[in-house]
């Protein structure tokens, strides 16, 4: 009763207590209704963390430039739920991303801005839910610690964010469903939001969307605070994210024969039960990545050790455990369920810890407003730890970005060899007419998309050498990782080879080399580098 009366003429106080609790504190929730100075600055700090690079090519093999590819041919044919690459039906990934960057395309025109632009839209509104969510159930000081502590994990910046990649709208509407579960203790007609913010995360990425899902109804389930909402509110959920991605699903199973062959057996299966990499990783790699993406918070082991030592001396670890915050827990489970499905997973790819690393940022924030903002006796060590805690890691930023900038500026050096070769393979439409391209070797997106024509692979290990599949009666001598130009007089034409372009123009060549090379390129033509032709 004291406590609860000194609450009652103190509002920080009384704010303090209800977060505690898990309640929603009431300056919270309207976080975004006056523009805080918080929020600038973390609005800031992502697009200088987001935005480096956006305009620059090249769009990267594999993903990058396979989904500009996607959305290329998407507003071409204007079949939005057919969707292609390559001339060919693409049935890999669902098509939330597409649709947006298809959009993109068609307000801003087709560049490698707006290509990646959706997805560093994302990443800002990812920084935001996860504002809203600690500002909602802590306060401002953890909203604003959580939202910037993604910025230094690589994965987030590179998938989450920066580049052209369908987890950047997978983890902001799992986020966004977390946050509507969390308000919807106050408000029960979020559970609609939470229910099509999940379906939109499996229209995004397929089977990772059905992490929130399974997140949402294990609290409802096992988190006191969380109950209230009931077996109804997660009718609810089904139900809205039912209908908001099995449409497409369904058109897919009845429309096109290999959708179950393809995206159910080898991109969702085969996923979960063999290993799918280059290389085959072990078992623990998963927990190798992930403790290596958080060990620059090792600092905020201080102050939680000063809380943890002054809740043990207060009332012992059962005490301890039962004044722990609903919301605590909702994190904690988040991120056990997300961290467990990229471990079960058999395809060990790195960025698969990415959904884990949001409940990570929430505990961060979450322990440094509750060091901060610790009350009696524990007080001194708690606040102090944990001024100490992020003064280490706010002086660590600094070299973290570079690291983070160098491994991203490395990855698009490895997609420049592929970029020339598409901008010799223009050149050579310019000088010699219109034709089909042939290579010798894997699929590579990015020659397709900056070469803006058919490109047929054939590799090394197939039946039918490539000599005999572009149909020049006298072609020239075809190897390994040429690429050869047939045009529609039947002249071929060897265009270039990714070897020899690797050493020119790959991550090993000088600058200076590889300028030389796109100026070279680019002269006998005036192409304009970045954007294909329609």
């Amino acid at each position: 009763m004291e406590e609860r009366g000194a609450a009652d003429g103190n509002p920080a106080r009384r704010d303090q207590l209800q977060s505690a609790r898990g309640e929603l504190v009431p300056g919270g929730v309207g976080a975004l209704g006056n523009l805080r100075l918080e929020i600038v600055l973390v609005l800031a700090l992502g697009l200088l963390a987001l935005t480096p690079g956006i305009s620059k090519p090249p769009l990267v093999d594999w993903d990058e430039a396979t989904y500009a590819q996607v959305a290329h041919e998407v507003v071409a044919s204007g079949h939005y739920l057919d969707l292609t690459w390559n001339g060919q039906p693409y049935l890999r990934k669902p098509p939330l991303l597409f649709w947006e960057i298809a959009a993109s395309f068609r307000t801003f025109g087709e560049s490698e801005f707006a290509a990646r632009l959706p997805s560093v839209l994302m990443g800002l509104g990812t920084l935001m839910l996860i504002y809203l969510c600690g500002t909602a159930t802590v306060g401002r000081l953890a909203g604003t610690v959580a939202a910037i502590v993604p910025l230094q994990f690589y994965f987030f910046i590179s998938r989450g964010g920066r580049d052209c990649a369908t987890d950047a709208p997978m983890l902001f509407f799992s986020t966004l469903a977390i946050y509507a579960l969390v308000r919807a203790r106050e408000n029960r007609r979020w559970m609609a939001v939470c229910g099509g913010a999940i379906g939109l995360a499996i229209l995004s990425k397929g089977l990772a969307g059905i992490i929130p899902l399974i997140v949402v109804s294990m609290a409802v389930a096992l988190i006191p605070g969380f109950e209230m909402i009931g077996s109804s509110g997660l009718r609810v959920v089904y139900a809205v994210a039912t209908i908001t991605a099995a449409p497409w699903y369904i058109y897919q199973m009845l429309g096109n024969p290999d959708f179950i062959a393809i995206f159910v057996g080898h991109e969702t299966l085969a996923r979960l039960t063999s290993h799918l990499e280059d290389d085959t990783r072990p078992a623990g790699y998963t927990i190798r990545i992930f403790l290596s993406e958080i060990r620059h918070l090792w600092p905020l082991a201080l102050p939680l050790a000063a809380l943890i030592g002054g809740r043990l001396r207060a009332g012992g670890l059962r005490d301890a455990i039962a004044r722990m915050s609903a919301t605590t827990w909702l994190w904690l489970l988040w991120l056990a369920v997300a961290l467990g499905a990229a471990c079960a997973v058999q395809t060990k790819l790195p960025w698969y810890i990415l959904p884990s690393l949001v409940p990570v940022a929430l505990l961060a924030g979450t322990l440094v407003a509750r060091a901060l903002q610790s009350q009696g006796s524990v007080r001194p060590f708690a606040a102090g730890f944990g001024i100490l805690a992020l003064t280490i890691v706010v002086a660590h930023a600094p070299d973290r970005w570079r690291a983070i900038s160098h491994l991203h500026h490395e990855q698009r050096l490895r997609s420049m060899p592929s970029f020339m070769m598409g901008l010799a393979a223009r050149r050579a439409v310019a000088l010699k007419g219109p034709g089909q391209l042939y290579f010798a070797g894997v699929p590579l997106p990015t020659l397709v998309y900056y070469a803006a024509m058919r490109c047929d692979f054939v590799s090394d290990d197939q039946p039918t050498p490539i000599s005999d599949v572009i149909g020049d009666p006298q072609p020239p001598p075809v190897n390994y990782h040429d690429l050869v130009m047939v045009n529609d007089r039947g002249e071929s034409t060897i265009v270039a080879n990714l070897g020899t372009e690797w050493r020119v123009s790959g991550p090993e060549a000088p600058r200076d080399q590889r300028q030389l090379r796109r100026l070279e390129l680019e002269a006998p033509t005036g192409i304009s580098v970045g954007t294909p032709p329609p």
